[in-house]
């Protein structure tokens, strides 16, 4: 599963998800769904037009989620 940015030429950020080559609206239920079967996001993918701050901001998302979602096998206390 991959997040993928884009800019306009207003600034506005609109996001499409990628699932399994299948490109879809932004859905945090299909996201959800997607990273439960798959246990791991892609790196993002960001269109032209991104600060610096913006592409960090984007990558560190997906970093921390990515660490939330890894399964272990220690048990929930």
């Amino acid at each position: 599963m991959k997040l993928i940015f884009r800019k306009d030429d207003d600034s506005q950020i609109s996001v499409v998800q990628d699932i399994d080559g299948d490109q879809q609206d932004f859905s945090y239920v299909d996201m959800i769904k997607a990273l439960i079967e798959s246990s791991k996001m892609e790196k993002p993918e960001m269109s032209e037009g991104f600060t610096e701050a913006e592409v960090e901001s984007i990558n560190r998302m997906v970093e921390f989620i990515n660490k939330e979602i890894c399964v272990t096998d220690e048990p929930v206390s």
